[in-house]
């Protein structure tokens, strides 16, 4: 097997990568569930997803670049047969630049920027869509063979002489007869617009021709989709799909003077949206944050805003698709499985012929149970060791433990790593008391003669991944995550996490092989797998490295103080509670009621909150009180993948700590984050008290 060859090395392909290159060999049709179909079909459909999780792909298999290179490859389009008669053209507003328009001024006062700039964002939003469509009709055109008689390329100059007199372009086309004046034109427009973002206009605002011939938004490719079709260049049954990627790059602002003029973009590209003009369909693509916010939803020229079902169709990938966050997904561990797959076959190439099937999962291994994560921990201690291991002198057990209770305690630790863990829960077990209305703990009768630890199945399960995160850090080591289900867990549903994590495993395994002669390698092709240990410290690299990346977005810095203290608090509090009277203490609970509250400051809290969950620092659902009163909650995550950087398991095995909304306040004002009318939390509530009294709760 080479080992110069990481096929996990670059993460993008679909942004920066010629489709016929390696689209067709590294996409994966198990995203395409049906769920997915709408995009192909009629009306607005919005793809939102976290970043990385698969929208720039699935909006390229509208391009007609992309079913050439299947046509070319010879392998089947991955879209169902009756829905690949389309017209496609888009812009991706990242690499088209448009969004550059903020950096430019009419030079007559913010309040005219504000009021007129959208009106050339529409502008220029219009001729890149049209130059696409023009592209896109000559491209599918010339290819009969793959996309058979979609656009009759034979009955354009019909299209020309009707569209190009249409009164919605008020004059600009006048005297265009062909389509190659046509594109010229078109090319000569956004060329303009072009010149006039870098800052290379002699005037020091646009021409009158410019000026006096601004478009409507969407208007001119309605008029092109309806012409279209009356010429016979496309029938009257092909839908005109317009794709509109990375919407949040309409909210990458620094300052107020941007932010200002990209939601006027935004309310200007909701217009389109919500004309419903049954002449176009829009397939837009953004990531949670994008859209997610009322505000971005308003309508430009309108006090009305962007309605679900109504105006679009909304596919939130994350949730509906990937399940984001769920340890157990049949569509992401598929997905996964396929991308790994796929990925190893076309960087190894002929080496990678005949390879096993599922070889994620032989190479990364199976997923160790509770008593593996121990492995690292010395087997051979003395009384002392014994009893800091399991925190039998700490402060909250006030030197309650008879001899006799130690005894049992220390001889069970003794008998392996399974025995290390039944003390840890032998000892959690003896601090809690029976249940019901009793005061009483175990430990203050002698030790059973059964294992109730062990033998009542939930309580165990609920309380393992806790106690070997307590075990661990007692004996100065860390929880060690490893095997394919651990690493499906920790990516969240998110494909690029999940890749990201397999760069840094395969990177370590390659410097580690390369320190060995030739006969002692392994060989991952064909029935090797990837040592633990390596595992762990790629794991390890890779979530370190993503909380680092937190700070590249607007406002990333003030998540990452968040999230540093929200993760330290996290498991100090899990290691504090040597009861495991609340394992479900890797995440928190707010009662919704309180979070909704439209109070000032209140609001500002929850707008952080949102955009954190936009952004894929936090998860975010809803669940029910555990009080019968208690009403509805919301239950707040980490990011499954920042949980090795935090020693936090990322299983939710139970319900999450109950926090108030001052609680959280608080937790901000300790982060140093700034809200704009952030609260201070009462001093009795500082202290942040999260174990409710369970001494009475049989668990």
């Amino acid at each position: 097997m080479n080992i110069a060859i990481n096929p996990f090395q670059q993460l993008y392909f679909s942004d920066d990568t010629p489709a016929e290159n390696n689209f067709v060999e590294l996409f994966s049709r198990e995203v395409l569930q049906t769920a997915i179909h709408p995009v192909f079909q009629g009306g607005n459909v919005v793809l939102s997803g976290t970043q990385g999780c698969g929208k720039t792909m699935i909006l390229s298999l509208l391009r007609p670049e992309t079913r050439i290179a299947y046509w070319k490859l010879n392998r089947e389009f991955p879209v169902n047969e009756q829905l690949r008669n389309f017209v496609s053209a888009g812009v991706n507003l990242t690499r088209s630049r448009i969004t550059d328009l903020v950096q430019v001024t009419l030079h007559r006062g913010e309040e005219t920027d504000a009021r007129e700039m959208p009106l050339y964002f529409a502008d220029f939003f219009n001729y890149l869509v049209i130059d696409d469509l023009i592209k896109s009709l000559v491209t599918i055109g010339g290819h009969r063979d793959v996309f058979d008689s979609i656009v009759e390329l034979s009955r354009i100059d019909d299209f020309i002489a009707d569209f190009t007199k249409q009164d919605c372009w008020f004059g600009y086309l006048d005297g265009v007869n062909t389509l190659v004046q046509l594109k010229g034109r078109v090319s000569e427009r956004v060329g303009f617009y072009r010149r006039w973002v870098n800052g290379n206009l002699l005037e020091e605002q646009p021409p009158d021709d410019i000026r006096t011939s601004k478009t409507n938004i969407g208007e001119p490719i309605a008029r092109m989709a309806d012409f279209l079709r009356q010429s016979g260049v496309i029938s009257r049954d092909v839908p005109v799909l317009i794709r509109v990627d990375q919407i949040e790059e309409l909210h990458r602002a620094f300052t107020e003077r941007q932010r200002g003029l990209l939601l006027g973009f935004r309310k200007m590209l909701n217009r389109a949206f919500a004309s419903r003009d049954a002449r176009v369909h829009y397939r837009a693509g953004t990531r949670r944050y994008g859209w997610n916010s009322p505000d971005f939803l308003s309508v430009w020229g309108s006090e009305a805003r962007l309605e679900v079902r109504r105006d679009y169709h909304l596919i939130d990938m994350d949730l509906e698709l990937f399940a984001l966050g769920e340890t157990r997904n049949s569509v992401f561990e598929r997905f996964s499985v396929d991308a790994f797959q796929k990925r190893v076959e076309y960087f190894f190439g002929n080496e990678a012929k005949n390879l096993k099937p599922k070889l994620a999962k032989s190479v990364f291994g199976k997923h160790p149970v509770a008593e593996d994560r121990l492995v690292q921990l010395n087997e051979v201690a003395d009384d002392s060791q014994i009893d800091r291991a399991l925190a039998l002198e700490s402060a909250g057990d006030n030197g309650t433990w008879t001899e006799e209770w130690k005894k049992f305690l220390r001889n069970l630790y003794r008998t392996g790593h399974a025995g290390m863990l039944d003390a840890v829960l032998a000892a959690a077990w003896g601090r809690q008391t029976g249940g019901a209305r009793s005061k009483i703990q175990h430990r203050q009768s002698p030790p059973p003669g059964t294992a109730p630890w062990r033998e009542r199945k939930w309580w165990r399960k609920e309380r393992l991944d806790q106690a070997v995160l307590q075990l661990t850090t007692r004996c100065q080591q860390r929880f060690m995550w490893w095997g394919y289900d651990d690493i499906r867990s920790l990516s969240g549903g998110n494909i690029t996490v999940f890749l990201h994590i397999c760069h840094r495993i395969w990177d370590g395994f390659l410097k580690n092989e390369s320190s060995l002669p030739p006969t002692r390698r392994t060989d991952l092709l064909h029935g090797g797998s990837i040592d633990r240990n390596i595992q762990a410290a790629g794991i390890l690299f890779a979530s370190n490295e993503w909380f680092g990346k937190l700070p590249e977005e607007p406002g990333g810095n003030a998540r990452q103080s968040f999230v540093e203290r929200l993760g330290t608090r996290l498991n100090e509090d899990m290691m504090s509670d040597i009861r495991m009277a609340y394992p479900g203490g890797n995440g928190i609970s707010i009662a919704i009621s309180d979070f909704n509250s439209e109070s000032a400051d209140t609001t500002d809290l929850r707008n952080f909150i949102h955009e954190a969950i936009g952004y894929g620092v936090l998860f975010g659902t809803e669940h029910s009180s555990k009080a019968k009163a208690g009403g509805r909650r919301l239950k707040l995550y980490l990011n499954p993948i920042l949980c090795p950087r935090f020693q936090l398991p990322e299983a939710k095995t139970k319900e999450p700590y109950y926090w108030t909304v001052d609680d959280l306040f608080e937790l901000i004002r300790k982060s140093q984050v700034t809200l704009p009318r952030m609260r201070v939390a009462p001093e009795h509530s500082r202290n942040l008290a999260l174990f409710p009294d369970l001494e009475n709760s049989k668990r």
